[in-house]
């Protein structure tokens, strides 16, 4: 089986080319309606499935100029801040949570742009049968802490309480025979002995494929050995000429590391890519620093696979990530979340709403509240206040006014709404890009068709994204789901969409473009089209045993760092340490700083953005 450039890209706009850099926006003219967001489950979560219809044209309208004026035309409330912190995902969490901490007196007022906080951490809750099915939006996958993690996960798995031993669903005796990963990802490469994984190449399915090195796989022989060697590579290649490895690294591509170092063919990006674009980057090999890759953990860079943890002690809580963002927002507004601090409550109990925003608190959280505009009142080097515009849910322009402010949110729309920023934070900002992700969580009404099959992971070639799978269900008291093929379960997909060989930023907008301009009904059809295909022969019917889809669309999911990204290059400095700095009473905090986002580095991020705050107005 050969692939060609088109089989891999899903018939994406590769060939749009330049042209798409000059697109108003990856959207339609008019803006997106609702039912482009589609069905979003049930609970707090159902209005807030990624990035909605509502949040999409938010965005889209500060990018396009529609707020010339922000500060005259909006209506000033009589409300100042020691603190606004502008996001309110991971990032935008710490730095309230810091803040607070530091100075327990001072008053903090937390904006987030979507109807639930979280950022990327948040779920999809469905209802199947009865049966309460529970799935990741998008940050997904954790480990209990432990010696030679990132210290602040260990800090704050402390401090905030989250127990330290969970418990798992215990296999049926129909399925005792299959393997399921706890988590999403590390089955997709990592270890796939966490999970029985079947490879469908049109009709063919083969069921653990690395298990006799690629036997049994209809592909080329020149392929199947590029394949194995990339999978089976064991140590780094040395920097040459005494060359610090990582800043040599950081010189060239993945891809190019693959083809040129590693001696491989192109037909490898087949393989490689589907990861790359949705382990953390969003795009093609081709286009990330190959030191982006060897912090993934990727073969080559990295040496031999692997992220530098037991594979099999990484675990996916049932809403990904939400989990500990729920944590640490329950800590900083303990009257936000309903219940007690019980792990079935703070995972699972509903939020109120009405304990927000609460006149007189120290800590103020405002949802729905898209931030148009930030800036000094006067030069930065001598303003004492900040001003803060922003959209409340009904669309009416206000106005703030803070001590210092941390923008928590991604870096692709701090640039529009810092209005005063500096030229080398816009050149700086110049040099970031940010690759696309679609999560899509499908409740099935059964899934004896796998369990026929003997998988309880997909992973195809063609098509519309490239992996799927069930995960092993965590059980605590509010949520046992049944775990036995008769009964609903939840099968997540992560979708990305890598163009090897097209130009980093031509590849995110197209990627862009197809998400956003793909509708709900058009992306349900491919994903039913895509199961019946692959699950079909095994007596799958989609119309009957698919109960509901949930689509979790993200813009702008992922750093995609290229060459020069952390290192810097042609004398200039790595970007992220130009906006790390700050200025005047603004600060920067957030995950795509480091290069490489998960939840312990967005905290970093978020905590040393406060502290530069506080230290600001000491």
């Amino acid at each position: 089986m050969k692939f060609t450039r088109r089989d891999f890209i899903n018939g994406t706009l590769a060939g749009a080319g330049a042209s798409l850099l000059n697109m108003p926006a990856p959207a339609h003219a008019q803006g997106l309606s609702e039912p482009w967001t589609g069905y979003g489950g049930i609970g707090d979560y159902a209005d807030s499935n990624g990035n909605t219809a509502t949040v999409v044209n938010a965005a889209h309208a500060i990018r396009d100029g529609r707020f010339p004026t922000p500060f005259s035309s909006a209506a000033a409330l009589d409300e100042s801040y020691d603190l606004v912190v502008v996001g309110g995902g991971f990032a935008g969490l710490a730095a309230a949570y810091e803040y607070r901490k530091a100075a327990p007196d001072k008053f903090i007022l937390l904006l987030d742009n979507h109807p639930v906080p979280g950022g990327e951490a948040k779920q999809n809750v469905i209802e199947i049968d009865g049966v309460t099915l529970i799935g990741p939006q998008g940050s997904n996958g954790t480990l209990v802490p432990m010696p030679g993690f990132y210290p602040i996960a260990n800090e704050y798995w402390h401090d905030l309480g989250i127990p330290r031993s969970f418990q798992w669903a215990q296999d049926d005796p129909r399925t005792s025979g299959i393997r399921f990963a706890r988590d999403n990802y590390e089955s997709m490469f990592w270890d796939e002995g966490l999970a029985d994984v079947g490879w469908f190449f049109g009709s063919t399915m083969v069921r653990d494929p690395f298990a006799d090195a690629l036997a049994r796989v209809p592909l080329p022989a020149q392929t199947k050995r590029d394949w194995l060697a990339w999978h089976n590579w064991k140590q780094p290649v040395a920097a040459p000429g005494g060359m610090d490895a990582d800043h040599w690294l950081d010189t060239m591509t993945y891809g190019q590391y693959l083809t040129r170092v590693m001696g491989l063919h192109d037909d490898i990006f087949a393989l490689v890519d589907p990861l790359v674009a949705t382990g953390d980057y969003g795009v093609s090999a081709t286009a990330i620093s190959a030191y982006a890759a060897k912090l993934l953990g990727l073969p080559g860079p990295a040496g031999a696979a692997g992220i530098g943890y037991n594979e099999a002690d990484i675990f996916s809580f049932p809403g990904g990530n939400t989990t500990i963002a729920r944590y640490l927002f329950k800590a900083l507004l303990p009257e936000g979340i309903t219940g007690s601090g019980a792990f079935g409550d703070v995972a699972g109990a509903p939020f109120d709403f009405a304990a927000f925003d609460v006149p007189g608190a120290k800590l103020r959280v405002r949802t729905s509240a898209t931030a148009v505009a930030v800036a000094h009142d006067g030069p930065p080097e001598r303003a004492e206040f900040v001003n803060v515009a922003y959209t409340d849910p009904a669309g009416t322009l206000l106005r703030v006014r803070a001590k210092s402010v941390v923008m928590a949110g991604g870096g692709w729309v701090n640039k529009h709404v810092v209005r005063d920023l500096p030229p080398e934070f816009h050149d700086a900002y110049a040099q970031f890009h940010n690759g696309p992700i679609l999560v899509v969580n499908v409740g099935l009404r059964n899934w004896e068709a796998m369990a026929k099959l003997g998988i309880s992971a997909l992973r195809w070639f063609d098509g519309l994204g490239f992996f799927a799978n069930i995960r092993r269900p965590m059980q605590y008291p509010g949520y046992r789901p049944p775990f036995d093929p008769q009964s609903p379960a939840m099968l997540t997909l992560y979708i990305g969409f890598p163009q090897a060989g097209v130009p980093l930023q031509e590849q995110a907008v197209a990627g862009r473009v197809q998400l956003f301009t793909t509708s709900y009904a058009q992306f349900e059809s491919q994903v039913r089209e895509q199961l019946q295909r692959m699950l079909g022969p095994s007596g799958f019917d989609h119309r009957r045993d698919v109960g509901a889809i949930v689509l979790n669309r993200w813009g702008h999911a992922y750093i995609a760092p290229q060459p020069g990204f952390y290192f810097g290059s042609e004398g200039r400095p790595a970007p992220s340490s130009v906006i790390r700095k700050g200025f005047g009473r603004i600060s920067f905090g957030h995950s795509e700083l480091q290069g490489r986002q998960n939840w312990p580095r967005a905290c970093e991020e978020g905590k040393r953005a406060a502290l530069q705050a506080l230290a600001a107005t000491a």
